[in-house]
Formats: structure tokens, C-alpha cells, sequence
């Protein structure tokens, strides 16, 4: 004689899915950006302060130490031009920053 089927408890009946906006939909993302962007401006800045980080501070002191450098170079490169060559040079630069307004 075949053995009994146990019937199975009857499965709760599921909810009704949500109309809910595909993940592309570019509406849903901009609000989602804004709601973000909203977020960090209450929090309020978050950077760092300028020499917080040790790094940062040596990173800082040896940048100034290259620029120092080349300004020093240059100057005295220039020092040793004739007078009339370093005149057109800084005619040249006067010219190109007032042709930049001009455009």
C-alpha cells in the first residue's frame, strides 16, 4: 500500500510588489545627489587643516624649497642678460597676458 503525501502547510500569500522607479531612472539619481550633497554641506567642512598631517607639512616645506630654488636660478639667469633682451621678454609677456583679456 502506497505511503501517505503529507500536504505541505499552504505558503503565505506574498505582498503586493510596490510600483517602485527603475534604478535608471535619472530623476530618482538627481534627488538621490542632492539629498547627498545636502547632507555634507550639514555636516559642515571636512577638510583638514593646512598642517594637520605631518605629511602634508613636509610635503608643503619641500615645495616651497623647489620653488625658492628656481626663482633664485632664474632671477639671476636674467640678471645676466643684456638689458635690451630682458625688455623684449617682458614685452612679449605684457602682450600675450593683454591678447588673453582681449579673446
Amino acid at each position: 500500500m502506497p505511503k501517505p503525501v503529507k500536504k505541505s502547510a499552504p505558503k503565505p500569500q506574498a505582498k503586493p510588489a510596490k510600483a517602485r522607479r527603475p534604478a535608471s531612472d535619472p530623476n530618482l539619481r538627481a534627488h538621490q545627489m542632492m539629498a547627498e550633497i545636502e547632507a555634507k554641506q550639514a555636516q559642515g567642512p571636512t577638510t583638514t587643516p593646512p598642517h594637520g598631517d605631518p605629511f602634508e607639512a613636509q610635503f608643503r616645506a619641500r615645495m616651497a624649497e623647489l620653488g625658492r630654488k628656481g626663482g633664485k636660478a632664474s632671477g639671476a639667469r636674467r640678471m645676466e642678460m643684456p638689458e635690451e633682451k630682458r625688455k623684449a621678454i617682458a614685452r612679449k609677456a605684457a602682450m600675450t597676458r593683454w591678447a588673453k583679456d582681449k579673446d
